[in-house]
């Protein structure tokens, strides 16, 4: 398992590079969650243990790269803007 910090983690998934992410406890501090990734070559991704709501944040942030932004972003998909101005 790779241990890698939350920004690191975004990045990989902004790119296109992760596949699925979760929320995993952790035993110290025992309230607290880790996310756990895998990416696209099966490599398990994991950050270090941090405060529920903030995981709960970030897990929701990588949620929408991973399945809704992370391809158009890595493609370079159009994403509709507001209309230009003449």
């Amino acid at each position: 398992m790779i241990t890698v910090d939350i920004i690191r983690l975004e990045g990989m998934a902004m790119n296109g590079l992760i596949k699925e992410v979760a929320l995993r406890d952790c035993s110290k501090p025992p309230s607290w969650k880790k996310i756990v990734a895998i990416d696209i070559n099966g490599n398990v991704i994991e950050t270090s243990c941090i405060e529920p709501d903030a995981a709960k944040r970030n897990l929701t942030v990588l949620l929408l790269y991973t399945k809704r932004w992370g391809h158009i972003i890595n493609e370079g998909g159009e994403v509709e803007g507001p209309p230009e101005e003449d």
